[in-house]
């Protein structure tokens, strides 16, 4: 669509929201959210899908807990608030709103598997959980998608 380059757009508006929203726990959210931005690309480059949309999923997947400060039900609110926010831009089509969205209502559900773009931006967030810092436990739904993610990285 637009020439600007959208997953810029989106960062300056999901760094202001962490200013405006949680400028003493900022940092957490900033390491996270770009964190799963970045591995998102990375997985949809080596699955065949387009880096740009992954990348822009993983930037507003927490979304409502940067906004609302809430985890609870967290992926599907989410979704709503990342729609408006991509709908208010004008950069991205209706088709890309759906799959980023659909994308960011599944997150949470890691035992289960969906469409393409739904599973890299799972993936990404257990890679960035899982990464953080190596020495901290895994959570238990995390633990069975991190070890296909390591093989399939080539990781054993």
């Amino acid at each position: 669509m637009a020439l600007e380059n959208r997953l810029e757009k989106i960062r300056r508006i999901v760094d202001n929201l962490i200013e405006e929203n949680c400028p003493m726990s900022s940092r957490d959210f900033i390491i996270h959210l770009y964190g799963v931005s970045e591995y998102c690309a990375l997985l949809a480059v080596r699955r065949g899908l387009d880096p740009e949309i992954a990348a822009v999923s993983g930037m507003l997947h927490d979304i409502y807990q940067v906004t609302a400060g809430i985890i609870e039900k967290h992926a599907v609110k989410g979704a709503v608030i990342a729609g408006e926010i991509l709908r208010d831009t004008n950069a991205f089509s209706d088709e890309e709103i759906e799959i980023i969205t659909t994308a960011i209502s599944w997150h949470s559900k890691k035992r289960k598997f969906h469409e393409p773009y739904d599973e890299v931006l799972k993936d990404a967030d257990v890679l960035s959980h899982s990464l953080y810092n190596t020495k901290f436990p895994l959570v238990e739904k995390d633990i069975a998608r991190f070890e296909m993610l390591k093989k399939e990285l080539g990781c054993n």
